[in-house]
């Protein structure tokens, strides 16, 4: 479910998954709730946006503003 193997193809897998969120991340703050009406049709489970949002803070992706509750696309330098 995480990542692709012999059974589970790449755009079935969280990997392949977490693309439609850094689409709509993409320059941009929002909020978590935003976010998943935008891409919820992409995910069979709320768990999967979830798990998505997880690899993407672990990769430095994105950044959370917990004060304020948003997401924020964390540019590299």
């Amino acid at each position: 479910m995480i990542y692709p193997n012999k059974i589970i193809r790449f755009n079935q897998s969280i990997l392949g998954k977490m693309l439609f969120v850094m689409d709509k991340l993409d320059s941009k703050i929002i909020n978590i709730e935003e976010l998943y009406t935008e891409t919820s049709e992409h995910f069979e489970e709320i768990s999967e946006f979830f798990y998505s949002l997880d690899v993407l803070y672990v990769l430095d992706v994105i950044d959370y503003d917990l004060e304020k509750g948003l997401l924020i696309y964390a540019k590299g330098d």
